[in-house]
């Protein structure tokens, strides 16, 4: 199918979300798209460090763990998809971590208050199926299956902020859950390759909007008050929002991309994702300190 095709099934997936809200790549590509895999390794391997000021309980310990040596397993950058595959496969590590004891004690508070369920439901068995446990990726279909994989990293950032029954969680979150899940439709009607840009474009937003939540909370506990967004790194995150946002705003250019032009805006969503982590990273290291 055609870009123009992609781009409505795009637009409407848009229009849902307002309303509730691959070709091998040769050896000189090899370093971008490492430098893809190094920012969002080690940004999660900064957090994974100091998680444990969130996450204070033996089960939260054991799955940063199980994060930490997924992670220090990636050694072969040249298997570009297996490694965004156990990266994303730790990502589901360390946000269950974080989630564990919040989704207990909110699906407690829910219980006693007699709360309406709403989406996600939260609770331990709930806490315990985001965890990825079938990362390994087969012959066939793989660029779909990474962003499966994708989707459900995202999911587990997500369910996160549910468990910490995070202020206005639907208006500020949800939208991005919308646009993630379109992955399944765009790869039934657009070829593989253009359906993962597509995609991928679509998550960027979302991993931007996940983790500077995230950022936020993590300054204002630290700090007692939001950060100045004049000041940095606040004002690079707040230029890196309107570069994610005019991702999006040309759809079409992406079919005819080439892969070195796409591959540099991979590698500027991973830069941004790893100072976030790292300044989240940060700020729980002082807390910690003190």
């Amino acid at each position: 199918m055609n870009i123009k095709s992609c781009l409505f099934i795009f637009l409407a997936f848009i229009c849902i979300c307002a309303c509730s809200q691959s070709r091998a790549v040769s050896n000189s590509q090899t370093p971008l798209r490492d430098s893809v895999l190094i920012y969002k390794k080690q940004g999660l391997q900064e957090l994974i460090k100091v998680a444990d000021y969130w996450g204070d309980d033996t089960e939260s310990y054991w799955a940063f763990e199980q994060a930490d040596s997924i992670l220090n397993s990636i050694t072969d950058y040249s298997r570009y998809e297996e490694a965004l595959a156990s990266i994303y496969t730790a990502t589901s590590y360390v946000f269950y971590g974080l989630s564990y004891v919040p989704s207990i004690i909110e699906a407690s508070r829910q219980y006693n208050t007699q709360e309406q369920e709403s989406f996600p439901k939260v609770g331990e068995k709930e806490s315990g199926e985001i965890i990825i446990r079938d990362s390994k990726l087969p012959q066939n279909d793989t660029l779909f299956n990474v962003s499966r994989l994708e989707f459900r990293a995202l999911y587990s950032m997500l369910y996160f902020y549910k468990a910490i029954n995070l202020e206005k969680f639907e208006e500020r979150l949800l939208h991005n859950y919308d646009r993630s899940m379109a992955y399944e439709e765009l790869y039934s009607q657009c070829e593989a390759k253009l359906a993962y840009r597509i995609s991928s474009i679509l998550n960027m937003q979302a991993w931007y909007n996940y983790i500077v939540t995230c950022a936020q909370i993590a300054y204002w506990e630290n700090n007692g008050q939001a950060a100045d967004i004049k000041v940095m790194p606040w004002k690079e995150f707040i230029d890196l929002a309107l570069w994610h946002d005019s991702l999006i705003k040309d759809i079409e250019q992406y079919e005819d991309m080439d892969d070195e032009t796409f591959h540099r805006i991979e590698v500027k969503a991973a830069y941004t994702q790893y100072i976030m982590l790292s300044h989240i990273a940060k700020n729980l290291g002082e807390l910690k300190g003190k």
